[in-house]
């Protein structure tokens, strides 16, 4: 919060060769999964200071689950099961 608070976002402070290699050879290990809003405005990695692979976003208009076969909740669903997600977040606006 020291970080939020100051005001000095570090988010994809780390674009290197490097971390970018590790991240497409070993895959992504996000700490959460976030339904957000389609709209540009709310850009969902900026909002939480995350760097690539830290966080699972799916974004539609509206933030609507309407249907359960629904490609954001087999998005859910992948996050959860495959990548071990143990938190999903609905982030209105």
């Amino acid at each position: 919060n020291k970080r939020f608070v100051s005001g000095k976002a570090e988010t994809f402070k780390d674009w290197s060769p490097k971390n970018l290699e590790a991240l497409a050879s070993y895959g992504q290990n996000p700490m959460a999964s976030i339904v957000g809003c389609a709209d540009s405005r709310a850009p969902v990695e900026l909002l939480f200071d995350a760097q690539p692979g830290d966080l699972f976003v799916c974004r539609n208009a509206g933030n609507t689950l309407t249907n359960a076969e629904g490609s954001i909740v087999g998005s859910l669903e992948f996050s959860i099961n495959a990548l071990g997600v143990k938190l999903v977040v609905f982030l209105g606006h």
